[in-house]
């Protein structure tokens, strides 16, 4: 099996665009991440609930969670930063105030922004641009989340999550999608038994070949979003050595196929 090094995964901003709707079925969200919605709505579905979030408005994007996604173009399109959270900054700013903020509500994904989380927005995105270190970054998510948190609307980012190994599986194949990896070789990596490992998994209601197939899936989806990289090498680089395999398992898994998706942008 190719050796990949675990890391934590750093924080990155991306954008979403799209010229007509798409319609998503199963995105798992890997890594925690806010998705600001710049031009026509984002839709979620979550735990049998459907909500919205027009221009101007966030969307907050926990890790382990599985969402159905509608992005729908106005009459500019659709437009959406997407940052990527650090656990670990999560993490610290957890430990750090958490105990000292206000009730957070359960109240749902999609948030407005006040002038505080707007401001404090917009000052992310500005050190994103200029390549900022990471403890000015770090700084910058820290002032985001404050703002959430002092209007009750962080509640989803800071409750951590409960699968807590699937996670650190998730981060670790995040490094090299298109590896050969195997339970074995993964959990050598994580200082564990194989067996270990699966029981471990199956605790958490998971198992391996599952979190391998969703972190492809998305690492794809991801990719045919945000670049023209054609789907042939999209797939090599998620692991998959049949682009028609690829395709079948993506229309599977979102419910529409590669080139569909591909021509909505």
């Amino acid at each position: 099996m190719q050796a990949a090094v675990y890391r934590e995964i750093r924080v990155s901003r991306g954008q979403v665009a799209a010229r007509r709707m798409q319609v998503l079925h199963r995105v798992s969200i890997l890594t925690p991440a806010l998705c600001h919605v710049r031009h026509g709505c984002k839709q979620v579905q979550w735990q049998g609930r459907i909500q919205q979030a027009g221009a101007g408005q966030l969307v907050l994007m926990p890790a382990g969670v599985e969402l159905g996604v509608i992005n729908q173009p106005g009459p500019q399109g659709y437009l959406a930063d997407l940052v990527s959270l650090p656990e670990d900054w999560l993490q610290h700013f957890r430990q750090r105030l958490g105990a000292s903020l206000p009730v957070q509500r359960p109240n749902g994904l999609c948030v407005e922004l006040d002038a505080h989380s707007a401001g404090a927005w917009a000052l992310l995105l500005a050190a994103l641009a200029t390549d900022a270190p990471a403890p000015l970054l770090q700084h910058h998510v820290e002032g985001v989340l404050l703002a959430l948190a002092l209007a009750g609307n962080a509640a989803w980012l800071l409750r951590g999550r409960d699968d807590a190994l699937s996670a650190r599986i998730q981060q670790l194949l995040l490094q090299n999608p298109a590896a050969d990896w195997e339970a074995a070789g993964v959990a050598q990596q994580l200082h564990l038994g194989t067996s270990t490992l699966r029981r471990h998994l199956a605790r958490e209601g998971r198992q391996f070949r599952d979190i391998l197939d969703e972190v492809r899936m998305n690492h794809a989806l991801q990719a045919l979003q945000s670049s023209r990289l054609p789907i042939g090498e999209i797939a090599a680089q998620s692991g998959y050595a049949s682009a028609s395999r690829f395709a079948v398992r993506f229309r599977q898994r979102f419910g529409l196929s590669p080139r569909d998706l591909r021509q909505t942008v």
